[in-house]
């Protein structure tokens, strides 16, 4: 499934449940969103094998970070920053080294 279709139907379905919450009490799912926002700007993701790591995902969903709006910082998962032009060199240094490269658009 595309980003496009999975934020259609993020979006579609936020906005078909807020719209059983009576407009005197959305204050308070907007607030949970904007909680979300906030504490997933703060807290470090936690190890893949954590009891904390689902209920981190849940929040990280609930803030939106989804699709192209994935935070390259999440449970499990590290970055290494390479310049544009050497991916290639970056993946065939880690794997050289054994090391798994996950995600990612393949090289063409």
């Amino acid at each position: 499934m595309n980003n496009l279709a999975k934020v259609s139907i993020t979006t579609g379905g936020l906005m078909a449940v807020l719209s059983y919450v009576p407009s005197q009490y959305a204050i308070y799912p907007a607030g949970l969103i904007i909680l979300c926002v906030v504490l997933r700007a703060v807290i470090q993701p936690p190890a893949a094998d954590s009891r904390w790591a689902g209920v981190y995902q849940i929040m990280s969903a609930l803030a939106g970070c989804i699709g192209w709006a994935l935070p390259r910082l999440r449970p499990g998962i590290s970055a290494i920053d390479v310049p544009r032009g050497h991916t290639g060199a970056g993946k065939a240094a880690l794997a050289s080294a054994g090391v798994p490269v996950v995600g990612g658009k393949p090289d063409t």
